[in-house]
């Protein structure tokens, strides 16, 4: 019985010495294993500005279309590769509208979310609902004949798509179409919704480096 006892004893001791080696082996081990794993970083904006020429084709109330030439100021950041922020401010003139020798105006200011659905190493394809407001000045023609000029400065709104290439690490061009939703008066000199097709080509500046 001794004899049993004393191997169950030495036994036993070998195990607990064997224990406390892995244990000691698990502790030396972790702190390196872990020092070797992936490093989280920090997630930062990808900013981006631009300007380029524009066109609008304008549908003033109770006249029809206006063509008219202008610039666009763009700024965006991206937070992920599929989602960001932008602003847009457009400024467009036509310098003898409707034929009255007089000249119409419009100042875009929105801002909102911009989407990307595809993104590749040099171009991505994107999608934007702005929100602001629009300052339209003008003439618009009574029904006696009578030229009246104004302006109207309201709520608008835009949805649009586009196209972007880099050309350069930093430099890319980008091109875009939207309808706009902005206001005017009309012959009865009421203030009522507009519809605007907008075309734009601009040069984007990327501010650091693009995965």
């Amino acid at each position: 019985m001794s004899k049993t006892g004393g191997e169950g004893s030495d036994a036993l001791e070998l195990r607990m010495r064997t224990t406390l080696k892995l244990l000691l082996l698990a502790l030396l081990v972790s702190p390196a294993a872990r020092a070797q794993g992936p490093v989280v970083a920090g997630i930062a904006p990808v900013l981006e500005a631009g300007f380029g020429y524009s066109y609008v084709d304008a549908k003033v109330p109770s006249q029809g279309t206006l063509g008219i030439n202008g610039v666009q100021g763009i700024f965006n950041g991206d937070v992920s590769r599929h989602f960001g922020v932008k602003l847009d401010v457009g400024y467009s003139r036509s310098f003898d509208a409707f034929h009255s020798g007089r000249t119409a105006d419009m100042l875009t200011y929105m801002g909102g979310p911009v989407f990307y659905p595809l993104r590749g190493r040099n171009y991505n394809v994107y999608a934007h609902v702005l929100l602001g407001g629009a300052r339209e000045t003008g003439v618009n023609y009574t029904p006696t004949g009578q030229v009246v000029l104004g302006y109207v400065n309201q709520f608008a709104w835009a949805g649009g798509v586009g196209f972007q290439r880099r050309m350069t690490t930093s430099w890319s061009v980008r091109i875009g179409a939207d309808y706009m939703r902005t206001a005017f008066f009309d012959e009865n000199l009421v203030v009522q919704r507009q519809n605007n097709l907008r075309g734009s080509v601009s040069l984007i500046y990327t501010f650091g480096e693009r995965e």
